[in-house]
Order: C-alpha cells, then structure tokens, then sequence
C-alpha cells in the first residue's frame, strides 16, 4: 500500500516540477491522441524527440455492462469503478518520464462454468486448464495496476529506456463453492537504441512472473459430490475433455514471460514512422496440493517441480508498424499491427498434449483529426480487425475455428467550442462479421456436459454477426489556467443482425448495453 501511495505522489510532484513544452502536442485534447500515449509505453525511445505537453490526468469513473449476449463464461452483468491517474513528466531534453496508476473494483452478476479470473468476453476460449461449477453466482473483483516508464539520452544519439509494469488482482466468488484468487503479475523492459539524423535503431528485452494462487474454501465431501451436479467441481483439461484433478482445495499457477525484439523509427518535421518486431514465449505451470503436510504446514500451495501436473506454453510473434502526420491544422495517425499466437498444453501425469490452441490477429486503425488550435473541427477513427482462430483438442473431443471481421467507424467534432470550455460529440458504431467457422465435437464418454453449455452456446456466439450504435460526450471546462475539467458519458449498444442465436441457445433476444461515465481533472 505504501508503495501506491508513492507512486501517486511520483506522479503529482513531477506533474509541478515539469515545463510546458512549447508547440506541443497535449493529449487530453482530443480522445484519439491517447492511441499515441499507449503506443509511448510499446517503446519509450522512439518517440523521445517528439513533442508531449506535461499533462497529469485523474480520473474517477463508472462503467455498467449488461451482456445479454455472450460467451458462457462471462457475467452477464458487470459493475466497474475506477480510479486512475496517469501522466507525461517532461524533466529535461534529455529525460523523459511516464507513470500510471489504475485502480478497479468490479462486482459481476451470474457467472457460471468457471472458477477462474479469466473472462471469455475478449477472447474466444479460456486457457486450458481450468475448474469450474456449473451454478451461477456473483462475483467480486479488486484490480491494482502501476506502470512506470523514461527515456533518457545518454550521450549524442546513444539512448536508453525502461518500462516496469505490476498487476494485483484480487477475485471471490460470492456462493458455494467459493474460490479466493490472489494474482501478482510483475513485468519489466529495457531499451537501447542509437539515432543518427533522422533516424533510430533500437533492441529491447523484457521478463515477466505472474503467479495465481487458489484457495477453494467451500468444497467439502457433502457439496462436492455427483449428487450436487450444478455444485459438483469438475476440472477442464484442453477444450471439452474432462478429467479427475487431485486437488480441489489448493491450487496456483506461475508464468514465465521472456521476450526480445527491435525497432526502427523515422521522423522529420511533420512526419513520423516506426515498427516493432517482437518475440515472446511464456510458460505457465500448473501446481496442485493434495493435502499433505509439507515443512510443518497443511493445505498450501507450492511451487515445488514435484508438484507440477499440467503445463501451457503461449509463442506470439508480433509486429506493430505507426504512422502519423502531424500537419499544422490536422493529424493523420494509422497503425499496422499482425499478431501471431500458438498455445499448446502438456498432461505431466499422461506424459502428453491434448490441446492446441491458434490465433493470427490482424489490426488495422485509421485516424483523422482536423482542428483549428485545440478546436476540433473534425475527427474520424476506422479500426478494424481480423481473427483467424482455431483451438482443437488432439485426442479427438473438439475442433473449432472462426474466422471473422471487427469494424469499427467513429466520428467526433467539438459542436461547442469556447477558449474556456467546450462540448465534444462522438458518435459511431461497432460491428462483427464471421467469415468463415466451423465445429465438429466426437463425445470422448457419456459426460457432454462441457459442449452441451459452453462450447456449443459460444460458438453460436462467434458465428452470429453483430452490429451496435455508439454515442459519447464529453464537455471541457477550464478551472484555473493549469488545471481543467473534463465530465463524459458515452453509450453503446450491440445486437444479433438474425434470428439464429436466440433459435438455437437461451439467448433472451435483447441487445447488450454499455455504459460509462466519468470526471477527470488535467493539470
């Protein structure tokens, strides 16, 4: 705790400390330019020369979800809010600091089939190794997340950077059987590079530890039986094949997340270019605890070699390419980016794989900005993305793929503008489109239980197309002449374009519903 406090005092001294950049570009002014901000923290180095006004932002906000459709994994209703506060600390030519911190708590309604922290609503399956109850239940969530990142350059065009990154997560599940789960997730990189004129190389390498430990309170001999079927806890092992676990009290995982890569960045006056190429591999163990006394101590977990019972290894491949023009009365960003994913799993007990899991992402985001000052006279974002997905369970129980298309179109323009305050008005919409998909399920025993919830109802799911409206606003009123305000809301919405769904899952037919809202102080 002392060390948040820390950080959020790191964050606000430097935020006085620092000076305004002249001719620089200032975030908070318009939404696109926080995809600049996120792309800062990919590789600190290549944007060192480029122009960042000082900004600290806090922020407390809400966000309410009502998922009427959706993956089986997933709540159906969600309840966020948040505290933030982010900034850019320009110390010097030579030295610049980022450094965020981001606290959530979230409660979610009806979640059923799954024991874990991992949600199915931003990915296609669970990873591979998981518990899981039928019987819904409420769930509550605290998230810690701080991040701190400089580029400093060290002599003429020598130039080096640092990221550091550490999560904290706390989840329970509100009702029989009720695991506690405690996540520490710590990751750091190191930058070099060397520019000469208008040019930049640079390397990095990063390693990340997360560990989950879970403690299933609840379970006992009377709850935990066959005769309980929707209490009963049964255990995942690849993607629909169920098999005996010896341990339903004690469990953890530990990742292992190494990674490397290079980059290259172009720039002149109004002109700006870079790519990543990146390699990563993380290994994640599975322990289980059977109970016996270890070291003068019951029911806790270890990470010991012995203990070890299933294994999954994740490779992604990727490479991300940003383009910006920065002119003197508009902006045009667009970036690339082509993910490769491969996950495979390994049974130490049979000695084997049943599990394969792959996944190539193509990315694509377009914006355009026209402004007069900091007016906005006129913006537009077209992002889209492409999924081509397969997970297959290599003893024969499942083999699933999708292929689909994510369109994204916003617009946004300040409809009221003031030296001293403004209105900003975003509209747009959302949308899915399945290219191609495909199931087949052999039934492996009598037990069908996981394809007749899950696998079954998510891919109805991924095979329906999807479209939904959205609107925001966001009003700016300046408090003293460092500091302004900033109050938002935006809605959205997303509904099935056919009938299919709801004929062929218990899909009650209303839309999902997406709200948020916010106040936010820059200064």
């Amino acid at each position: 705790m002392k060390f948040k406090i820390f950080q959020i005092a790191f964050l606000l001294s430097f935020s006085c400390a620092s000076a305004q950049l002249n001719d620089s570009i200032f975030i908070p002014t318009n939404q696109i330019y926080y995809q600049q901000l996120n792309r800062i923290w990919d590789n600190p180095i290549q944007f060192s020369n480029q122009e960042f006004s000082d900004f600290t932002e806090t922020e407390l906000s809400a966000v309410v979800k009502d998922l009427n459709m959706k993956r089986t994994q997933t709540a159906e209703e969600s309840n966020e809010f948040g505290f933030t506060t982010q900034g850019i600390f320009n110390i010097s030519n030579k030295l610049r600091l980022l450094g965020s911190f981001d606290y959530q708590f979230i409660t979610e309604k009806n979640l059923g089939f799954n024991l874990t922290n991992g949600r199915t609503e931003d990915q296609f399956v669970l990873n591979p190794h998981y518990l899981f109850v039928p019987k819904k239940a409420n769930w509550e969530t605290q998230n810690y997340h701080i991040k701190g990142g400089l580029s400093y350059t060290i002599w003429k065009g020598l130039e080096l950077g640092a990221t550091i990154d550490y999560k904290n997560q706390s989840s329970f599940r509100k009702s029989d059987p009720r695991p506690e789960i405690n996540t520490a997730d710590y990751s750091g990189k190191i930058f070099g590079g060397y520019r000469l004129g208008k040019h930049q190389l640079s390397i990095f390498g990063g390693l990340g530890r997360k560990t989950e430990t879970y403690d299933i309170m609840s379970v006992n001999e009377f709850i935990n039986a066959p005769a309980n079927p929707e209490y009963y806890v049964r255990f995942s092992s690849g993607y629909g094949r169920l098999i005996y676990f010896p341990s339903y009290s004690n469990y953890s995982y530990r990742t292992i997340d190494r990674n490397f890569g290079g980059g290259y960045a172009f720039e002149n006056q109004k002109n700006f270019f870079n790519i990543n190429f990146s390699y990563s591999k993380a290994m994640q163990n599975l322990y289980g605890h059977t109970g016996e006394v270890n070291n003068s101590t019951t029911g806790d977990t270890f990470f010991k070699e012995s203990l070890e019972k299933m294994k999954y290894r994740l490779v992604n491949y990727k490479t991300d390419a940003n383009y910006w023009f920065k002119g003197e009365t508009m902006d045009f960003m667009s970036n690339v980016n082509f993910q490769s994913i491969t996950g495979d799993n390994y049974n130490i007990s049979e000695l084997g794989q049943n599990y394969r899991m792959t996944l190539d992402r193509l990315a694509s985001a377009n914006h355009f900005l026209l402004r007069d000052g900091r007016k906005i006279k006129f913006g537009t974002t077209l992002e889209t993305v492409y999924h081509d997905f397969s997970a297959i369970d290599l003893l024969g129980v499942t083999y699933k793929y999708v292929k689909s298309l994510n369109i994204n179109v916003k617009f946004n323009k300040d409809i009221f503008y003031r030296d001293n305050q403004k209105v900003n008005l975003e509209i747009g919409a959302m949308s899915y489109f399945p290219l191609s998909e495909s199931l087949a399920y052999t039934p492996a025993s009598s037990n069908t239980l996981l394809y007749d919830h899950v696998i079954k109802n998510d891919h109805e799911f991924d095979r329906t197309s999807k479209l939904g409206p959205q609107l925001g606003l966001q009003f700016y009123q300046k408090v003293t002449l460092k500091t302004d305000l900033k109050i938002f809301t935006n809605f959205a919405t997303l509904f099935p374009l056919s009938n299919e769904l709801k004929q062929n899952t218990d899909y009650n037919g209303n839309p999902n519903l997406y709200f948020s809202a916010g106040i936010s102080l820059f200064y």
